[in-house]
C-alpha cells in the first residue's frame, strides 16, 4: 500500500503511513518521501538517526541522507561520510560507484559555493590528497584542485604527490602541472616519474619549467626558420603543437642534435592534420635530417595522443 503511493508520487500520504520508526525499512522510505517532497532539513535530521540505526537498509539510507545533507548545503558533514564509506576496505561495487560521483558532485557545488563567496581555498589538504589517490577522477575536480595546489606548500601533498607521479595511469598533463608546481616551489626531492612507458629520475630543485628549457627555444627556432616565409599560419599551429608535446612529455629530455628532426616531425604531423601534403624529401632538405631517424621521431609525436 505505501509502496504503491510513492509509484504513483503521493508521497504526502505515503508519509502519513511511515509511523513505525523502530522498523528500519520505515526510517528509510521516509527519507525517500522527504527528499522528494523536498523537505530536506528533515530529511537530513532523520537521517542522521536512520544511518546510525540502519543495518540491511545501511547503504540505500545513506544515500538519501547524502542528498539531504547536499541539498541543504552541508557539504563538509558529507564529504567527511564519504571519506569515510570511501576509505572501507570493502563495498558494493553499485555503492562504490554512486559514492564516488555523489563525492565529485558535493566538490563542485562547494567550489561555485565558494566561488560565490569570493574564497580562494576550495579544497582542504586532505581532499586534494584524497582526489589524487583517487583512480578516476572529475577532469573539473582535478584541475581545481591542481591550481589550488599552485597557492599551498605543497610539502605537505609530497607523499601524495610521489604515488601520483609513479601511477602509470594517471594523465600525462596533470603529472606536468604537479611537477612545475614542485619547481616553482623549488622543492629539493628525488621522484620517480612514469610516463608515456617510460621511468624518469625527477628532482624540481634542478629542473627548469616545461617552456623555459633550451629545446623549446631550439626546436621554434627550426620551425620559425622553414616556415615563417613560408606558412606563417601552419607555422604558429606548428608552435603550438610543439608546447603541447612538451607538456605531454615532460621532463624527457630533447638534446641540441635532435632540435631539427623533432621540428622536421611536427611540420610533418602538423601538416597531415591538416591535409597538407608534404614532401618527406622537402622536409629531409629544409630541415638537413635523416629519413629514417624522422620515422623514429613520428612515432614518438603519435605515442602522446
Amino acid at each position: 500500500m505505501i509502496e504503491e503511493l510513492m509509484s504513483e508520487g503521493q508521497f504526502s500520504a505515503a508519509l502519513e503511513k511511515l509511523n513505525d520508526l523502530n522498523d528500519e525499512k520505515t526510517r528509510y522510505l521516509r527519507l525517500v518521501c522527504l527528499n522528494a517532497m523536498g523537505e530536506y532539513r528533515q530529511s537530513m535530521m532523520e537521517g542522521a538517526n536512520a544511518k546510525a540505526m540502519a543495518k540491511e537498509t545501511y547503504y540505500d539510507v545513506l544515500v538519501a541522507y547524502l542528498e539531504a545533507l547536499k541539498e541543504c548545503e552541508e557539504y563538509e558533514k558529507a564529504i567527511d561520510i564519504l571519506v569515510e564509506e570511501l576509505s572501507m576496505p570493502y563495498i558494493p561495487y553499485e555503492y562504490e560507484s554512486l559514492f564516488n560521483e555523489v563525492y565529485d558532485q558535493i566538490l563542485l557545488e562547494k567550489q561555485e559555493m565558494n566561488a560565490q563567496l569570493d574564497r580562494s581555498q576550495i579544497f582542504s589538504i586532505e581532499e586534494i590528497e584524497k582526489l589524487l589517490d583517487r583512480k578516476n577522477v572529475n577532469d573539473d575536480l582535478l584541475y581545481m584542485a591542481l591550481d589550488q595546489m599552485t597557492q599551498l606548500n605543497i610539502r605537505m601533498l609530497l607523499p601524495a604527490l610521489h604515488r601520483y607521479l609513479e601511477d602509470d595511469l594517471k594523465p600525462a598533463f596533470a603529472k606536468t602541472l604537479i611537477m612545475e608546481t614542485l619547481i616553482q616551489q623549488q622543492i629539493d626531492d628525488e621522484f620517480e616519474v612514469h610516463k608515456n612507458g617510460h621511468i624518469y629520475d625527477f628532482n624540481p630543485a634542478i629542473s627548469a619549467l616545461v617552456l623555459e628549457r633550451e629545446c623549446y627555444q631550439g626546436i621554434g627556432k627550426q620551425l620559425v626558420r622553414v616556415l615563417e616565409d613560408d606558412n606563417p599560419a601552419l607555422m604558429n599551429q606548428c608552435i603550438d603543437y610543439l608546447e603541447y608535446f612538451l607538456y605531454a612529455s615532460y621532463p624527457k629530455e630533447i638534446y641540441e642534435d635532435e632540435y631539427a628532426l623533432y621540428a622536421a616531425g611536427i611540420h610533418y604531423y602538423v601538416a597531415s592534420m591538416q591535409n597538407i601534403d608534404v614532401s618527406e624529401v622537402d622536409l629531409e632538405v629544409d630541415y638537413n635530417v635523416n629519413l629514417e631517424m624522422l620515422e623514429e621521431v613520428l612515432l614518438a609525436l603519435k605515442s602522446i595522443e
